[in-house]
């Protein structure tokens, strides 16, 4: 099987398969909405970063073990929500979210005294939210442009209801990864914001690579619909196609993140490299178990 995987010989029944995963996209969507509304109502708490909340930074440069770092961060001062630490340095970044200023006086002291280091040496900062806010606006509307085209596009290159489907797996992939922060309680970054815009590329491009050759199927037909066999075939030609291309992407990707949790580069890299990665395997899904069962229901219509 694997050989012929990768020979791109595979003979899988997608139209068969198609109507298991059809049943488990609309098991998918009723978790999406879910998640959707128990976080809208608070019941899931969106772990948002003092980017998105407001909150404080205090950076110093000090000794530390991982023991000092595990009191800092269950310190009963404030609620510190992460750190950061710098490869060959020993500057430490603690960020908590937002409170009195006493509180935060209060902690500045604290980590004075922890790691023996003058308060004047710390450097202390306040985060609005106004950064993430401005973050989320321009994604939101990076978003809707990028939707708006996809529609334009697809369905002047192929019929309106292919881009009804690309939309459909986009938003798959969404929800996919937003759903996976919701529920393990990972922070939201707002380099994860940006990884999110990131995966609509990767998924789009599986997705018009089926479209692609279907249409090209659909004209080298002697008909004018095409035989469960014809559809079968041109679906397992994308399988290996597919595939290699998110093998190539997420590669490199799962590179960064183990250097970031294993050789200590975490940070902004990995808030970025985490969602992306989730989101390849997410495209690579959607394209062929969430596109293939509705291609299958309209063709020939």
């Amino acid at each position: 099987m694997i050989k012929r995987l990768f020979l791109g010989s595979t003979n899988v029944d997608f139209l068969k398969v198609g109507k298991l995963f059809y049943k488990v996209f609309l098991i998918e969507v009723v978790i999406f909405l879910a998640v959707l509304i128990m976080s809208s109502l608070g019941v899931l708490p969106v772990n948002l970063s003092v980017d998105f909340t407001g909150g404080t930074t205090y950076q110093l440069e000090a000794n530390y073990s991982d023991e000092d770092i595990s009191e800092v961060m269950n310190s009963s001062i404030l609620d510190v929500s992460r750190y950061q630490t710098f490869d060959n340095s020993d500057s430490i970044i603690f960020r908590a979210t937002e409170n009195t200023q006493q509180k935060e006086t209060e902690f500045l002291f604290y980590l004075s005294n922890k790691f023996d280091v003058s308060d004047e040496n710390i450097d202390f900062q306040r985060v609005g939210p106004t950064f993430g806010d401005e973050i989320t606006s321009k994604g939101l509307q990076a978003l809707l442009i990028f939707l708006t085209l996809v529609i334009l596009l697809i369905s002047y290159r192929y019929e309106f209801k292919y881009s009804i489907i690309a939309l459909i797996a986009l938003m798959h992939d969404l929800l996919l990864v937003f759903s996976i922060y919701v529920l393990l309680g990972l922070e939201i970054t707002p380099s994860t914001v940006i990884a999110l815009l990131t995966i609509l590329g990767y998924s789009l491009y599986d997705t018009v690579i089926l479209f692609d050759k279907l249409n090209d199927t659909v004209k080298t037909s002697r008909f004018s619909y095409l035989s469960d066999d014809s559809l079968n075939k041109t679906f397992n030609e994308v399988l290996m196609r597919s595939l290699n291309t998110s093998i190539t992407s997420a590669i490199p990707i799962a590179s960064i993140l183990f250097l970031g949790n294993y050789l200590g580069l975490s940070g902004t890299l990995t808030d970025f490299a985490l969602p992306l990665f989730i989101g390849i395997l997410s495209g690579t899904y959607s394209s062929i178990f969430v596109t293939v069962p509705f291609l299958a229901k309209i063709i020939n219509k």
